[in-house]
């Protein structure tokens, strides 16, 4: 059978569907306030939940200061709870727009999970961390 003939299906993927939702969210009109509250809950929310794991790092690197490659694991750990920082905060964020605007269609429609992906391995952010990340090591 002719492959031509079939219908063409083009599934998106998770990395391309975040990036719409992203955008969809940013098109989203959200008062002010929501817009604060959403923000702040989202930092906070995420704040709960990587402060554990940012404080047994920081145990660990006052453990073990004196070896080598214990800013090499510390860089590489930080590197990555920051990225995950960055995924979370637009996750809470969104699920915390979502219910406040119960009645906004286009909101509800939006996937938070496609934007915990697509912010946590977001480039253009996990480049920049990278490069305050080296600077103040190099610094300090």
């Amino acid at each position: 059978m002719n492959k031509n003939l079939l219908p063409q299906t083009k599934e998106k993927g998770l990395w391309s569907k975040g990036k719409e939702e992203m955008n969809k969210f940013y098109r989203v009109k959200l008062s002010r306030s929501t817009n604060i509250k959403t923000f702040v809950f989202g930092l906070f929310a995420t704040l709960v939940v990587i402060l554990p794991f940012a404080l047994i790092l920081y145990q660990y690197v006052e453990l073990k200061w004196y070896q080598p490659q214990t800013m090499i694991l510390f860089m590489s750990v930080a590197w990555v709870l920051l990225m995950l920082c960055n995924g979370l905060s637009n996750y809470f964020t969104v699920k915390m727009a979502k219910g406040y605007n119960k009645e906004m269609s286009d909101l509800q429609d939006i996937d938070e999970n496609a934007i915990l992906f697509y912010q946590s391995l977001n480039i253009g952010f996990g480049v920049f961390v990278l490069i305050v990340l080296l600077f103040f090591g190099v610094m300090g």
